[in-house]
């Protein structure tokens, strides 16, 4: 910024990167709080599906093939519902390691 841009100019950038910083630092913590609810969210119903397929198991023998078909689509659904919150929960993840990189860069960039 040496000599490039005259004061008013400096004080307008650095007023824009103030800014930029301050809404990273808002996104992160709404990004956090979204990541801990989810988290908390998914331990609470992690082992749902797999305890579902134990319990299956053991009730698959006293129903007839209708039932147990019926039985095995929604363990298949109940499965794909869990893997879909998982890699939600990934995803989230990687956004906010994304933001927390981005507010990083632009705080580098103010000094």
């Amino acid at each position: 910024m040496m000599g490039l841009f005259s004061k008013k100019e400096k004080k307008l950038l650095l007023g824009l990167g103030e800014k930029n910083i301050r809404l990273y630092k808002e996104a992160v913590k709404d990004i956090e709080e979204l990541y801990a609810d989810m988290k908390q969210a998914y331990e609470e119903i992690d082992d749902v599906a797999e305890d579902f397929l134990k319990f299956t198991t053991t009730v698959a023998s006293k129903l007839d093939g209708q039932e147990r078909v019926k039985m095995e689509s929604f363990v298949k659904k109940l499965a794909k519902a869990e893997k879909c919150a998982r890699d939600a929960m990934r995803d989230v993840n990687d956004v906010l390691r994304s933001q927390k990189k981005r507010l990083k860069e632009a705080q580098r960039e103010m000094i």
